[in-house]
């Protein structure tokens, strides 16, 4: 009986581990994935806003220089950051105009296609409301 309730404990703590460990595994250092030694500016029209954790995804459209629209990707901050910092969900409602000053994306692989996403550090809406972000590098 010792035993059976040894190996009991023993499952239930690999089951809280692996539900757990991906999670933390899949949180990272903005340095890790973003070139935080540059910055673009992204002027373009939010088409979707996914507030999730760990960090938010904003998607918008930015004209690039032929005249087309670009999609980008933009992780901002966590949810709860981002109500802390003043954003709100009626302010990255699809549609709305803004510019994003970010640090982009690392180069792909060669073999993969290049890539349009970045890490907002700050964002201007419109009417000129300016809302900085503080990012871990």
């Amino acid at each position: 009986m010792k035993y059976l309730k040894a190996g009991r404990c023993a499952a239930a703590i690999a089951g809280t581990l692996f539900l757990v460990c991906p999670a933390v595994s899949a949180h990272h250092a903005t340095a890790a994935q973003y070139d935080v030694s540059t910055l673009v500016v992204l002027k373009g029209v939010i088409t979707r806003a996914d507030w999730v954790n760990p960090h938010m995804r904003v998607y918008i459209d930015v004209k690039n220089g032929s005249g087309n629209s670009d999609a980008w990707t933009v992780e901002f901050p966590s949810p709860g950051a981002a109500v802390v910092a003043g954003l709100s969900k009626q302010l990255l409602a699809v549609g709305t105009t803004l510019t994003v000053e970010a640090y982009p994306a690392k180069p792909a692989p060669e073999h993969a296609a290049p890539s349009r996403s970045a890490c907002a550090k700050a964002m201007t809406l419109s009417d000129g409301s300016h809302f900085a972000f503080v990012v871990g590098i």
